[in-house]
């Protein structure tokens, strides 16, 4: 794009001049002004030679000086206010700029290979209905237009130019047809459904005897303290809280109320092994279950800053136990025990599919075990996620085989190819979790005809960009290296 400043937009009848729209009020438009990218990046970054490039598609390199790329994360900078400024809000305004870049370049190359071609006409009404020269009701304002400097006029029509190609492919693809045997297709497969019932058996199972008996033999993990805690951002901030406890101006329970911390207040029963995760050194974990109760502790580093601890219970071993102290205490087992708790896991699912194989009810057998039983109502079979179809997403509030068939699609396949009352063998879901699974009656969804007349039309386009994405991210030519990149030259280790 040249930079010359005589293309511009000519027009005859000039309107009041307005104020321009903030980038806020244009979401989801073209950005018209190019803003620094200043959240996390040097200034040496724009100053210098040093070429940072992101990835690639069809030959062309993202790059942190490339416009496109620039524009975009100036964009989302502006809709994500404060949290652009933490390293998960850069990284995430980052890599959706790249992506965003790759996919342009990826529609302009097809706007390209179908001969689709831009004039200046086209580009100057694409400027003219962006909405960003706009007056109060959102219409072109020229005097607005005729304000903007040069450079903010020369650097949108860039944008436009580059934005405009893909747009026709994106418009023209979103408007395709499907032929009437597709939507008959889809209508047939969607009524045909299937019902299930399951069982997950998991370490909530494990029994109390064991868990006490492994507790009693490594008692260190199951030691429990209750306290008071208020959290603050730097040890003198925390200090200056328990100095004004100390003084009367406030309470340890007032000032957690209005700690921005969610584990701060009452906490009672608080386990060794999760106060563990919490706190950063071993030595301050050992110093807070040695305090006496009723002592203040001082500001002691954790994961979410620095914390005090007014100790109202001293470290004990749990006499009486409650459900949920069982729970966790299962919980702890499961990840530091794996071995063991899996092999208890396997040994209870052989059994369960062991008595049903012999004949017994499938529901009963559950009973007898103390294991609840989940049931999913009819569902089509979808293991690509159409959304058209029901799904087990929609259907299975336990999430037993939404997880099992994500983690193994064959499991898809047995659930919907076996005959009614199938007990299907003990899957794997993850260490630790097995669901074991009865299939139910088949079933014509009646409903299913009306529902897709009512959305297909409506979700359409939707699905067709969707894989027009796909299509541009699967391309042999894509080469993604935005995670290294940020991370060891954005963030400053090896620039």
């Amino acid at each position: 794009m040249s930079s010359e400043d005589n293309k511009t937009i000519t027009f005859d009848k000039p309107k009041k001049p307005h104020n321009k729209k903030s980038i806020g009020w244009i979401i989801g438009v073209v950005v018209l002004i190019l803003i620094s990218i200043t959240f996390i990046l040097p200034t040496t970054f724009l100053a210098g030679n040093h070429e940072i490039v992101f990835g690639s598609i069809k030959g062309k390199d993202v790059a942190l000086t490339n416009q496109y790329f620039q524009t975009q994360a100036s964009m989302l900078s502006s809709q994500y206010g404060a949290d652009a400024n933490t390293l998960q809000g850069s990284y995430t305004i980052w890599n959706q700029a790249f992506l965003s870049t790759i996919a342009n370049i990826g529609l302009n190359d097809m706007a390209k290979n179908a001969g689709a071609k831009t004039t200046d006409n086209y580009v100057d009404r694409a400027i003219v209905n962006s909405g960003f020269y706009g007056s109060e009701n959102g219409t072109f304002d020229p005097e607005v237009y005729k304000d903007a400097s040069s450079y903010e006029k020369n650097t949108f029509r860039s944008y436009m130019e580059e934005s405009v190609p893909a747009n026709f492919v994106v418009s023209d693809i979103s408007r395709a047809h499907s032929s009437n045997g597709e939507i008959a297709l889809v209508k047939d497969i969607s009524a045909k459904a299937r019902a299930f019932d399951y069982v997950l058996i998991d370490s909530s199972i494990y029994p109390e005897e064991d868990v006490i008996a492994y507790a009693t033999n490594n008692p260190q993990p199951f030691y429990q303290i209750s306290f008071v805690s208020v959290t603050a951002a730097s040890a003198d901030e925390a200090s200056a809280i328990v100095e004004a406890a100390e003084s009367g101006e406030t309470t340890l329970i007032d000032a957690s109320n209005e700690s921005a911390s969610t584990s701060d207040g009452v906490r009672d029963g608080v386990f060794y092994f999760t106060l563990e995760n919490e706190l950063i050194n071993a030595e301050d974990l050992e110093f807070l279950f040695s305090a006496a109760q009723g002592e203040t502790t001082e500001p002691l580093e954790t994961i979410e800053g620095y914390t005090v601890y007014q100790i109202t219970e001293a470290s004990h071993l749990p006499s009486s136990p409650t459900e949920e102290e069982f729970d966790e205490a299962r919980s702890y087992i499961a990840i530091n025990e794996s071995e063991m708790m899996n092999a208890y896991i396997d040994e209870r699912s052989a059994e369960f599919y062991s008595r049903i194989d012999s004949g017994e009810d499938f529901f009963k057998v559950a009973e007898d075990m103390g294991l609840s039983v989940n049931n999913v109502q009819a569902t089509t079979a979808n293991p690509s996620g159409y959304p058209l179809f029901s799904s087990f997403q929609m259907t299975d509030s336990a999430y037993g085989l939404t997880n099992a068939t994500y983690f193994n699609p064959d499991y898809m396949r047995e659930l919907y190819q076996s005959e009614e009352g199938t007990v299907l063998p003990a899957e794997t879901i993850s260490s630790g979790v097995r669901v074991v699974t009865r299939v139910g009656a088949e079933s014509v969804n009646e409903d299913s005809s009306s529902y897709i007349d009512t959305m297909y039309s409506y979700l359409k386009p939707q699905m067709i960009l969707t894989d027009l994405q796909e299509a541009i991210l699967n391309d042999p030519t894509f080469e993604d290296n935005f995670a290294s990149v940020f991370f060891t030259q954005i963030m400053g280790s090896t620039i």
